[in-house]
């Protein structure tokens, strides 16, 4: 199957945000990385890459915890929608900015943190190969990907978001990453509750 080109994954979400769809917007950021960071003392500091950011809420929160954060996005309207709720956070550009960029054209790194939550499952099948090169290309060696998995169901053709599991990560990470940890979350945003799984992830490199 041909990955279907940039032009078109942008008009799909910007007409999303056009008309107002944004089901995938809970409000706040994840619970899983609100409790991540006030738990784990161990997660490498310094930059924090989130793509496909949205509104921005787990940017922001990453930035709070002290992470230089970058936060990418292929809609203008959910840069401009990133910026004000910096600026009701009192945050600063310095701290996290969000550019109207494609994911797999980037090449800014590396990041000592990636965190992917409603992003592997927002992007077409075709892509998900490249999503797992990408991350290791923009990985520092010490650093660690984590991914909140999202939504745990069967696998369908329905999407997004697509169907994600353990499994189907893991098989994807392999060549470049080995799991540190993996575990159902306790804390979920109320309709995903027993639907989200949180990894940590190693590079091989490192």
């Amino acid at each position: 199957m041909t990955a279907p080109s940039i032009t078109e994954r942008t008009a799909y979400w910007q007409e999303a945000w056009s008309t107002g769809d944004t089901r995938w917007d809970a409000g706040e950021a994840a619970p899983a990385l609100v409790d991540l960071l006030s738990t784990s003392a161990d997660l490498p500091k310094g930059r924090a890459l989130v793509p496909g950011c949205g509104s921005g809420y787990d940017a922001l929160a990453l930035a709070h915890a002290g992470y230089t954060v970058t936060a990418l996005d292929l809609v203008d309207l959910a840069v401009f929608r990133f910026r004000e709720l910096r600026q009701n956070k009192g945050l600063f550009s310095h701290q996290a900015e969000a550019h109207i960029a494609d994911f797999f054209a980037y090449n800014e790194g590396p990041f000592s943190l990636i965190w992917d939550y409603t992003f592997l499952c927002a992007i077409p099948p075709s892509l998900r190969t490249a999503w797992a090169e990408q991350m290791a290309r923009l990985i520092a060696p010490t650093g660690e990907l984590v991914t909140l998995i999202f939504p745990i169901r069967p696998e369908d053709d329905a999407g997004p978001p697509f169907a994600m599991s353990p499994e189907l990560v893991e098989r994807l990470l392999s060549p470049y990453f080995t799991p540190k940890t993996m575990f159902p979350v306790p804390r979920s945003h109320p309709a995903r509750q027993g639907r989200e799984v949180l990894a940590r992830w190693m590079p091989r490199n490192g």
